[in-house]
């Protein structure tokens, strides 16, 4: 008999020895029940956070639910980003059904894990679009999961909300059944560098990367917006996501001249903290910015504090919550979101919580607009849609534009007590510089962001 856990679900796979802070981030004391690592778990109608247990075989079609797909990856790095979005995804469904569904009708999720493999991936998302016959899938939520079967989506005509932080990395011809709730990726975060530039002086940036392709990619990112205000690149460095000694990319960045007046890191897990935490070790005492996914305080906390005081990232209103200014505008729909996360869930909600309910939210408006035709889902979430999703920024998806966000929308914050804190807005930094939204449009189309 294999074994999962309802909310980090391993799916019978044995736990493995991890280094660092993701022994601690997997460790999670929730409730344990009997299952195969090739079901689904199933709930309608239940209570946030409670216990759900799976079934074995595909829905019969006996009952007048309406079935959503949720397909996350509960193993590996993942799983802490995977434990957060389910819960915001669950959120919202349990209080749409807990208010009569839609039209009456339960909505019913179906659960898969991924385990982090593309093939296994497409195996589940076939599986759900012909033999659960879901009206849509809330996911997946990783790019390297995505980019090994983007394609299936389209070839089962099921619309797919997932959470890639590098959208423009799918191809474009998969994309018309493919869009992202994951606004704060690698473009949006690069954007700091208006900040630096503006209010720290900065004239030249050293960047940090990981040695592989979606590396190569923010390294092209982070050049593209410094050349569009004016800042000069004097190296990247990268090594592979895997390192855990970053001095030798560090000390050869720190050797160049003229040296950098601010360092970005790109690379999620250990590996960013890693890298920002050495930084001091080889005297690069200047600002540093952060891209990447460890936007949740449980993998801030090994940053260290003399480096979190010179650390800037941008990100969703959600992550800075409890020191955003009272009258920003969307704070009252945020702290109403808290509140229900915190009753549903005894804990307050992070950024990838708010995410994993921005990945449902436009399926359940389409729901309410179109009912569950998985044509007019797509063709709703594509043109009919304007609304707040809970990291904090206001989606506008049209064609061509997946993501549907004004990259300008974000916050910038620091880290203060192994939290993240508001420092500023981010559209304003660029108005002064005079550089518009239609100017980070027109450089989103460059880069393949945005393909209309």
């Amino acid at each position: 008999m294999k074994t999962l856990c309802t909310g980090v679900s391993l799916h019978g796979k044995p736990r493995q020895r991890l280094s660092g802070i993701m022994v601690a981030l997997l460790v999670v004391g929730l409730a344990c029940v009997a299952g195969d690592a090739s079901s689904p778990r199933r709930s309608s109608g239940t209570t946030a956070g409670s216990e759900r247990t799976p079934t074995g075989a595909p829905h019969t079609g006996t009952d007048d639910a309406i079935r959503l797909g949720l397909l996350l990856t509960n193993v590996g790095p993942s799983a802490l980003f995977a434990r957060y979005e389910e819960r915001g995804a669950r959120l919202l469904i349990d209080q749409v059904n807990r208010a009569g569904g839609i039209n009456g009708r339960q909505i019913e999720l179906v659960y898969y894990d991924t385990e982090g493999k593309a093939d296994r991936a497409a195996a589940l998302y076939r599986r759900l679009a012909t033999e659960d016959r879901v009206a849509a899938v809330i996911g997946p939520d990783s790019i390297l999961v995505v980019l090994g079967m983007s394609s299936v989506p389209k070839e089962v005509r099921t619309m797919s909300v997932s959470a890639p932080g590098t959208y423009e990395l799918i191809k474009e011809d998969d994309r018309d059944w493919i869009v992202t709730a994951w606004t704060m990726g690698g473009f949006a975060q690069s954007l700091i560098l208006g900040y630096f530039k503006q209010r720290l002086g900065v004239q030249r940036i050293g960047v940090v990367t990981t040695a592989d392709v979606i590396g190569e990619h923010t390294d092209r990112i982070i050049r593209n917006v410094a050349q569009l205000l004016g800042l000069e690149v004097v190296k990247t460095v990268a090594q592979p996501a895997s390192d855990r000694d970053m001095l030798p990319s560090l000390r050869d960045l720190a050797a160049t001249q003229p040296r950098p007046d601010a360092v970005l890191v790109f690379g999620s897990g250990p590996y960013g903290n890693i890298a920002l935490n050495q930084t001091e070790l080889v005297g690069l005492d200047v600002p540093l910015a952060y891209l990447g996914g460890n936007i949740v305080p449980e993998l801030i906390k090994d940053v260290g504090p003399s480096v979190a005081r010179r650390l800037y990232l941008v990100t969703g209103r959600l992550a800075v919550l409890d020191s955003l200014p009272a009258n920003d505008s969307y704070g009252e729909a945020l702290k109403r979101f808290a509140a229900d996360y915190q009753a549903a869930y005894s804990e307050p909600p992070t950024l990838p919580s708010g995410i994993g309910y921005d990945m449902a939210l436009p399926i359940v408006e389409a729901l309410r607009a179109v009912g569950p035709d998985r044509a007019r889902i797509r063709e709703h979430i594509w043109n009919g849609q304007d609304f707040l999703g809970m990291q904090g920024v206001r989606f506008r998806r049209k064609p061509g534009d997946g993501i549907g966000t004004d990259p300008l929308d974000g916050v910038i914050a620091t880290i203060h007590n192994e939290q993240f804190v508001f420092r500023g807005y981010l559209k304003p930094v660029y108005d002064e510089l005079g550089i518009t939204s239609a100017h980070i449009t027109e450089l989103m189309r460059n880069l393949k962001i945005i393909t209309q």
